[in-house]
């Protein structure tokens, strides 16, 4: 989002001052050099050419990308009485207002620059800033959203069993697989519903709560509609370069016939915004998995940690980000089950875009690895599953409050133990309300 390598290029082809110009351009290659602080010192060894505006032009947009945001918003502000009808002038000027705080002076010096119809590409880096101001406003007065969605789908495997007819057990023998042990299809309705407050209780410091619950109904399969509560609340400490959540966690889950567990547990995430562009972050979370009282034998804890990176283009078309992740896992079981504990590793990249401002669309693709640590009773052979997961989102947004959402993934498990190798695919349309405040 820089904008002083074309506004000050052009500001020098058209003020005509030799005798500060030479000043001004070496300002400026320190500039587009990255030099900002050697930029900044150059022009106060010229102290003496402040109120000259290719100088002044020069030496703001220096202190501002040096830190001395003030000492440059009033060096902009000279030119500009002197040149009101310079927009390359604004929108530095609304840079420093905005790196000062002073958002809705920023806001009406980028608009009155939008007004005049700029270049396409100077349009796109006024919405970033105007998004980021609406971001900044929000963030220092109690905001959240409240939401409502519906939807219709099919799954192609409801119980995620194997395709195989048989399999072999060095205890049993040979044995069938029934049909309720084969891939089962079914259409499923789908309704939903939540919330979430942000309250910021001090300059960087925000209180977070979330609530949701939703339902799954298979309208072909009896025994695996499920529905989900989640509940979470945490702080956030962020100085828009530094980002620390912490956060506490619950779960209550329900499936007709089939072991779910209900999960309780916290976690904490560190992100470090690099640039613009980039971005870094680590995460580490507790869970425990408790299971109803008939399926206690399941009951288990699951440590994880994550690793992130985010590469985005917030200038370019569609405005994609990339979202790497790499992520661990032990899962142990609590009820002295070695075969129902494992060690998980994978990895997963997602791109995010948006075609339009009424477009967005998602894609990931992840790999997991599980590495059982007993031997399955069935088999009498330690486990180990290989889940390839894909997924696509295409949302259009129908007004500020409603959208619509199309869905599709896709799971294939290959295990070395054939009854647990499954595929799986799932499409779904959905309906959303959200209101904010």
């Amino acid at each position: 989002m820089r904008l002083a390598t074309l506004s000050l290029g052009l500001l020098c082809a058209c003020l005509v001052n030799p005798a500060f110009a030479d000043v001004a351009d070496e300002i400026k290659v320190l500039i587009e050099q990255g030099k900002a602080k050697e930029a900044y010192e150059l022009g106060l060894k010229h102290q003496d050419q402040l109120g000259d505006p290719l100088f002044d032009y020069a030496f703001g947009v220096a202190a501002i990308d040096s830190g001395r945001v003030s000492l440059g918003v009033l060096s902009l502000e000279r030119v500009l009485l002197a040149n009101p009808g310079d927009d390359l002038v604004r929108l530095e000027l609304a840079r420093g207002y905005f790196n000062l705080g002073e958002y809705q002076r920023a806001r009406d010096e980028f608009l009155e620059v939008k007004s005049h119809k700029p270049p396409a590409g100077v349009v796109s880096t006024i919405d970033i800033y105007l998004d980021l101001i609406k971001a900044k406003e929000k963030k220092q007065r109690v905001n959240g959203s409240l939401y409502a969605e519906v939807g219709i789908g099919y799954n192609s495997n409801v119980n995620a069993a194997t395709s195989v007819n048989s399999i072999i057990s060095p205890i049993y023998g040979p044995i069938e697989l029934v049909g309720t042990s084969k891939p089962q299809a079914s259409p499923f309705s789908y309704l939903a519903a939540g919330g979430s407050v942000n309250v910021p209780l001090a300059t960087g410091i925000t209180s977070f709560t979330s609530v949701s619950t939703s339902s799954q109904r298979y309208s072909q399969v009896d025994g695996y509609d499920l529905g989900v509560s989640n509940a979470l609340t945490g702080v956030k400490f962020d100085d828009d370069v530094n980002i620390v959540r912490i956060a506490g966690f619950g779960t209550i889950a329900k499936q007709d016939q089939v072991p779910v567990p209900n999960a309780l547990g916290g976690g904490a995430q560190y992100e470090r915004i690099l640039n613009a562009r980039h971005a870094v972050s680590i995460s580490a979370s507790a869970n425990q998995l408790n299971y109803p009282t008939q399926y206690q034998v399941y009951n288990s804890s699951l440590n994880t940690g994550t690793l992130g990176y985010r590469l985005g283009f917030p200038s370019t078309a569609w405005a994609p980000v990339l979202q790497l992740n790499a992520n661990f896992a032990q899962q142990t079981n609590t009820q002295n089950r070695p075969d129902l504990s494992r060690n998980i590793a994978g990895a997963s990249i997602t791109l995010f875009a948006l075609p339009s401002d009424k477009w967005s669309t998602n894609l990931n693709l992840g790999y997991t690895r599980s590495n059982y640590q007993g031997q399955d009773l069935i088999y009498l052979a330690y486990r180990q599953d290989g889940l390839l997961s894909a997924n696509a989102a295409l949302e259009y947004k129908l007004s500020k409050q409603w959208s619509t959402r199309a869905e599709l993934t896709y799971f294939n498990n290959q295990s070395n133990l054939s009854l647990y190798s499954f595929q799986q695919a799932t499409g779904a349309l959905k309906l959303r309300y959200e209101w904010d405040f």
